[in-house]
């Protein structure tokens, strides 16, 4: 029996090994291969673009229940034969080389994926134009002096016509105004129109032989009116204390009356107002009493002779007048025309028709209406 050295005994292990080994690997190094080739080349020649077909080029697919994995191309020369990965077992052969026949429903050329087309993106929205930006400064400007201004020449001035409506002077402007009122409140047909003068006064009473004394009253003139005249019948009414001269022992209380008065009539009014002159006669019936200060009777006349006892007559003083009324006239369309404003006035009283009573001088004032 030859024994063998362990280095042999090592050698022969190893290749046993490798004869056992080698089948299994191949097969575990094919099945890889077929894993790894196999997608990749599906996914290669869906995306190609097919070749150019050539008169007689005949297209082949695989037949059912053959390897999927084979594909064959057109036999047009050696540059476009078919092209299949490597597999474990590649079958035989055809012992009658030819041409493959294909069924008449799988003739068709395979046609090349094509691409979804891919959408655009959307166009921005439209925004607001930016504003243009503001040229720029010359920087020379700002160094610069400023301009010195042009002189300006005098406007020459001409006096405008007489005719133009701006060539008016004051005067014939006032005039104008006064001519169209005038035409307002003086018709050309000069019409008679009632016209009332009222007033609300004050008076203060002085005369000779200590005669003095304050009365409240009140007047009213009625009377028609034409443009230039007016004709009226006035009718006063006063109360208060007028004292007569202490010889009399008595006192003026009251006085009732009036007269006629003569105005301006409707030449009274003015542009916006009034200024009445009027003058005119009174006659009053005046009340006298026994004087307020005057010493008391302490004895009765059949007891004491030094004591008379006279009756005190009323009066009937009279005298001219004369009154001032001055207001503002409401602005209206009416047939009349409304004014109000103060009266000032002077009475004479020069005497009395009835009893004694020395001259006496009455200064009015107070408010005025005046209508017409």
């Amino acid at each position: 029996m030859t024994r063998r050295s362990p280095i042999a005994v090592v050698r022969g292990s190893l290749e046993s090994m490798a004869c056992r080994l080698c089948p299994l690997v191949s097969s575990r190094i094919t099945a890889f291969a077929l894993l790894v080739t196999v997608p990749a080349f599906s996914s290669v020649a869906a995306a190609a673009e097919p070749a150019p077909t050539e008169p007689g080029a005949v297209t082949s697919t695989p037949p059912e229940g053959g390897d999927p994995s084979a594909i064959s191309g057109t036999n047009t020369g050696p540059e476009a034969g078919s092209v299949a990965p490597p597999t474990a077992d590649p079958p035989a052969p055809p012992t009658n080389a030819g041409p493959p026949t294909l069924p008449p429903d799988r003739s068709e050329t395979l046609a090349p994926e094509v691409p979804a087309p891919v959408p655009e993106p959307a166009a921005p929205p439209a925004t607001e134009a930016a504003p243009p930006a503001e040229p720029a400064v010359d920087p020379t400007l700002l160094d610069s002096a400023e301009p010195e201004p042009e002189p300006v020449a005098p406007v020459a001035t001409q006096p405008v016509s007489a005719g133009s409506p701006s060539g008016i002077s004051p005067e014939e402007r006032s005039a104008a105004i006064d001519a169209a009122y005038a035409a307002r409140y003086r018709p050309d047909h000069n019409p008679a129109r009632i016209n009332i003068a009222g007033r609300v006064m004050f008076a203060n009473v002085s005369g000779k032989e200590r005669v003095n004394g304050r009365i409240g009253g009140a007047s009213v003139d009625i009377g028609p009116a034409w443009n230039r005249v007016a004709v009226a019948a006035t009718f006063s009414g006063w109360g208060g204390r007028i004292q007569l001269p202490e010889d009399t022992g008595a006192e003026l209380n009251a006085m009732l009356g009036g007269g006629l008065t003569v105005g301006l009539g409707r030449l009274a009014l003015m542009t916006h107002g009034y200024l009445d002159l009027r003058v005119g006669y009174d006659i009053y019936y005046g009340a006298v009493n026994q004087r307020s200060d005057a010493p008391l009777l302490v004895a009765a006349q059949d007891q004491d002779p030094r004591v008379v006892a006279t009756l005190t007559e009323n009066l009937l003083p009279h005298g001219p007048r004369a009154r001032l009324d001055m207001g503002l006239i409401g602005s209206t369309n009416r047939r009349f025309f409304h004014g109000l404003g103060l009266s000032m006035g002077y009475q004479a009283l020069v005497g009395s028709f009835r009893g004694e009573m020395p001259m006496s001088n009455m200064l009015t004032i107070g408010l005025s209406y005046w209508m017409g």
